[in-house]
């Protein structure tokens, strides 16, 4: 049997899987995705980027693609729960929602699931990956050193190996490797079934001329007395998202297409339907030795919210420069151990926000009662701090794991400010200047030296700036603050200990 070698092999090309290929490109590393299907997404999906994963997509080189892939209609969100599109608002979630830009320099994007795909999968296939669809991963085998993986070709069956250094699963919900490792889950579970039903129809007088459209439907006449309405990429193209019901008819379901529009004469053709289950459940962890659990195969929710896919993202941004840090013998294998610790626990508060939002929106008192409330929007996206990972720790720093956003503490292990800082050449702002390499500030020429010294000596990538005063970060005096590749803060302490950190926190 023919074999290759890769140093990733990655399983699926959604969001996750996509996503992983193109930061671990961004990082050296060329890996090889294999996906099913014939191509990436061509329906909608998941829609929305929140600013954070648009920092990171900014990172890569590829905001402008995302922020351009705008469905039709003036730039701006409708998102509100209603009696129907006609009918009474009962809430409006964007003129309630926090303003962002005081916690980070990129807007949210509009882009869809499959104009996302297509954007990563070229921004991925530039930066060095190999991208196999039509390709049916058929089981792997790991030992100390390496995962052997088996592929066939779904073209002329061909069955051949691939020899690589990781493995990273992004299969999805219906995925086998978590399961093929022994890998359970937690969580609420079952949720609900739904069922999704396009339809096309000229709403331009009742919905407004808003790119994104999202009406979240409470009414009784509707089943279950809730359902949704969401514009697509397609201009006169909606999902009308209603409990299934395998017994309910065509003129049933058209009727109720009707109900939550609140028209009922209206004329419109259904495109399709197809009917999915909703659940909260989480991977008791994200990792088995060479393999690694990324995006629905590690975190599965409901997507009332919209962070499952900015998870997704996020999760190979976290994951990549770690990965690639060890392969480039830049820092020692157990760094890897450090991304079940830091991602796991905030999968879990987004699992469950997003369930609580359905609850909410979708009147599941059952649900509503063992999750409780949605926390602070802005709180749960911004204001994370891991508890234990790869960063040294601050004894003098708060414990609790969220932080207010407006009062960021910089300590290691939360995302470094959003702040102006006084360089010597101009303002700096962390967050702008993210990319493949660590960053160092510091209020001396002392802690600047050091910082590069540090990372030379360890053959990492770093851009260390002086600066008038770090207090803005969160640090005092002439501290010196070390941020990692994705944007967290690793250290800060006195210049003299920044090679000791850097060496800490590559698990040298």
């Amino acid at each position: 049997m023919q074999r290759e070698d890769f140093d990733v092999v990655i399983v699926g090309s959604g969001l996750a899987g996509l996503s992983m290929a193109m930061f671990l490109g961004q990082h050296g590393i060329r890996a090889l995705l294999v996906e099913r299907r014939a191509s990436t997404s061509t329906l909608p999906k998941a829609r929305g980027q929140n600013p954070i994963t648009m920092e990171a997509l900014r990172s890569v080189g590829v905001a402008e693609p995302i922020y351009a892939a705008i469905p039709p209609g003036k730039p701006a969100i409708t998102s509100v729960i209603s009696e129907s599109m006609t009918g009474k608002v009962f809430y409006d979630h964007v003129a309630h929602r926090p303003d962002f830009s005081r916690f980070s320099p990129e807007r949210s994007g509009m882009a869809s699931q499959a104009k996302t795909e297509e954007a990563f999968a070229k921004r991925a296939r530039e930066l060095g990956a190999v991208l196999r669809f039509q390709t049916l991963f058929d089981g792997f085998t790991q030992d100390a050193d390496s995962v052997e993986v088996t592929l066939r070709s779904l073209e002329d069956d061909t069955v051949y190996g691939v020899r690589a250094r990781y493995l990273v699963a992004a299969d999805g919900v219906r995925g086998t490797i978590a399961k093929d490792l022994g890998i359970g889950t937690h969580g609420y579970g079952f949720l609900k079934s739904v069922t999704a039903v396009r339809f096309r129809a000229d709403l331009a007088k009742i919905a407004g001329d808003n790119a994104m459209v999202v009406h979240y439907i409470q009414n009784p006449a509707v089943p279950d007395g809730a359902g949704v309405l969401v514009s697509t990429d397609y201009k006169d193209e909606w999902v009308a998202n209603m409990s299934a019901d395998p017994e309910r008819t065509e003129a049933q379901t058209h009727a109720v297409i009707r109900t939550m529009v609140g028209v009922p004469d209206l004329q419109f053709e259904v495109l399709g339907a197809t009917s999915y289950d909703y659940a909260h459940r989480i991977a008791d962890r994200l990792q088995s030795g060479r393999v690694f659990l990324v995006g629905d195969a590690a975190h599965v929710m409901p997507p009332t919210g919209g962070q499952g896919g900015n998870t997704a993202v996020q999760d190979g941004y976290y994951l990549a420069w770690k990965l690639a840090a060890v392969l480039k013998g830049q820092a020692g294998p157990r760094l890897l151990e450090s991304f079940d610790p830091e991602r796991r626990p905030y999968a879990e508060v987004v699992c469950t926000w997003q369930a609580a939002n359905l609850a909410e929106h979708r009147r599941l008192e059952g649900v509503s009662e063992v999750l409780g409330r949605p926390m602070d929007h802005a709180t749960m996206m911004f204001g994370y701090a891991c508890k234990e990972g790869a960063f040294v720790p601050d004894p003098s720093a708060p414990t609790d794991e969220f932080e207010s956003p407006d009062r960021p503490s910089g300590r290691p292990g939360a995302r470094v400010p959003y702040a102006e800082l006084a360089g010597l050449e101009g303002p700096l702002q962390p967050r702008k200047l993210l990319g493949p390499w660590f960053m160092a500030f510091s209020a001396s020429s002392e802690g600047h030296a050091a910082a590069q010294a540090a990372a030379d000596s360890f053959g990492v990538p770093i851009k260390a700036w002086q600066v008038a005063s770090v207090a803005p970060l969160g640090a005092e005096g002439h501290d010196t603050v070390l941020v990692r590749p994705d944007g967290m803060v690793a250290w800060r302490g006195s210049p003299r200990g920044v090679e000791s950190a850097l060496g800490f926190v590559l698990c040298r």
